[in-house]
């Protein structure tokens, strides 16, 4: 597991904006990954705000939404699996 024992992933639905412009409030049903510390409590705020800045660093960032304690990544566009989860093992190489 990529992520470690620090946090706990689960698949989820999403709903997906389209974009703004002509379609600002439209959405798509999607999927995608929530990721929460595995331990609550002090320090779990710190660990997940930690995880989302090593993903944005990545030669490829990957941008989620972080809302009530959760960072929630859409999968929609993903088009690269295997250059998404190669990032990932670099996570604890880092």
């Amino acid at each position: 597991l990529a992520l470690g024992d620090d946090f706990v992933v689960e698949t989820t639905t999403m709903k997906s904006q389209i974009g703004s412009g002509a379609l600002p409030v439209e959405s798509l049903e999607s999927a995608g990954l929530a990721i929460r510390a595995a331990r609550s409590g002090r320090g779990a705020d710190a660990r997940l705000r930690q995880l989302t800045d090593r993903l944005r660093a990545f030669p490829r960032p990957v941008i989620g939404a972080v809302h009530d304690g959760v960072l929630r990544l859409d999968l929609r566009c993903l088009d690269d699996e295997a250059g998404f989860i190669g990032q990932l093992a670099e996570l604890n190489t880092s």
